[in-house]
């Protein structure tokens, strides 16, 4: 089967991954950008597809690598 091609996270992914990493949940992240938990989760779904990862601490990590390197 064939490698997923990455692609670069949206703005907007960014932005509810890290609401997501201050707020320690999906409805602290929803509330904190006033969205629904279902729009957060749809923008953490499109950036784990993006980047590769599998789940919030592994994009967590990825976020970390990526700004450390700025």
């Amino acid at each position: 089967m064939p490698q997923a091609v990455r692609q670069r996270p949206t703005r907007r992914q960014l932005e509810v991954l890290r609401a997501y990493i201050a707020a320690g949940s999906i409805a602290g992240a929803a509330h904190e950008l006033g969205i629904n938990e279902s729009t957060a989760r749809q923008h953490l779904s499109g950036l784990y597809r993006r980047t590769g990862c599998v789940n919030a601490a592994q994009a967590a990590y990825w976020l970390g690598t990526r700004e450390l390197s700025r």
